[in-house]
């Protein structure tokens, strides 16, 4: 048959220029969703063994490659088709690797050939149309609180990155959408119907399996910090939050913008479930968890959260017709 017809659970197509990759080929899936960044990230892994990727459609880091991505075996809650640009494609016997980022957020790492200034009176869509340009964009962010400036050499996801942060945000890209979201909106959104079970077969989303992460005091340590700031008249001054840990002086004299930067999330949960199309980052969920003794489960783990916001979500193809979701768990970390 065509090449259409070898399709995967998630990747439909795959081309560079009019030439049709045969997804057949294709023995793993990872699109990996980003609650900042660094993604939308695309890594296929080929049997290559007639080097047919590389000698005869000479696919080759920095290609273009369109892909159309699709839960097949799903509710089509995941239908997007990008650009995706070859940041690397390692070799190890006869399986090439793929490993992508989307176009768009490819062409915002590129190091700056001018400098360019965004006052504090430009609308922060301007400023995201510029330094990200190809997206549409979504953001709650109302007003600037500082101006922006983009250096020669500096990439402008940096800036996207330090404006999201001064203001409480997260910035990241959600299949063709860039949003710019304040971080207490997310945790106050409606969850809509998405509970997580754990150990209940029968529920529609199922914690196939958990694992805690960044519950140190480490990350305490790296995490909180006084942000200090100098005022030309008032001298030092400093934000309310995080009074007894490690000063850290920033150019500002804002105290907003201090507060922002001391809303802290961090992933508490790496979960793994069943393959869902609609999961994706930013998104507000809940879970029930039904503990069991026989399980050696402790009955009733304090720490594990009754709802969160989803950060970085994987969707993963293996085979014919395998297709999981790792999820990355969010909470805002507080002192």
């Amino acid at each position: 048959g065509s090449l259409a017809d070898k399709r995967t659970p998630l990747l439909q197509s795959a081309f560079k220029g009019a030439t049709e990759l045969d997804i057949s080929f294709c023995r793993e899936v990872s699109f990996v969703e980003t609650i900042d960044l660094s993604g939308p990230r695309l890594i296929l892994k080929f049997d290559d063994s007639l080097s047919i990727l590389r000698n005869v459609i000479k696919v080759e880091s920095g290609d273009i490659i369109k892909c159309t991505l699709e839960d097949l075996f799903g509710k089509k809650e995941l239908s997007f088709s990008a650009d995706f640009t070859v940041m690397s494609m390692p070799v190890e016997g006869e399986v090439v690797t793929l490993n992508c980022l989307q176009k768009e957020v490819a062409i915002m790492k590129i190091p700056a050939v001018k400098a360019q200034l965004f006052p504090k009176n430009r609308s922060i869509n301007s400023i995201m149309t510029a330094l990200a340009p190809g997206f549409t964009y979504e953001t709650d962010v109302s007003a600037l609180l500082n101006s922006y400036h983009l250096l020669p050499g500096e990439r402008p996801s940096l800036v996207l990155q330090q404006l999201a942060m001064e203001h409480g945000a997260v910035i990241y890209a959600d299949r063709g959408k860039l949003c710019l979201k304040k971080i207490p909106a997310l945790f106050t959104g409606s969850s809509g119907n998405i509970i997580f079970e754990y150990k209940n077969p029968s529920a529609q989303y199922q914690v196939v399996d958990y694992t805690h992460i960044n519950r140190d005091k480490l990350i305490q340590d790296r995490l909180f910090r006084r942000y200090l700031g100098f005022h030309i008249t008032d001298g030092f001054v400093s934000s309310g939050k995080y009074g007894k840990y490690a000063p850290e002086i920033i150019s500002s004299d804002n105290k907003n913008i201090m507060d922002n930067m001391s809303t802290i999330v961090a992933p508490v949960l790496d979960v793994i479930t069943f393959g869902a199309g609609h999961l994706r980052p930013g998104i507000s969920i809940k879970f029930q968890w039904n503990m069991d003794a026989a399980y050696n489960d402790s009955f009733s783990d304090e720490s594990l959260p009754t709802s969160a916001v989803v950060g970085n979500v994987a969707h993963y193809s293996a085979g014919a017709s395998n297709y999981f979701c790792r999820l990355k768990v969010m909470e805002a970390i507080k002192e």
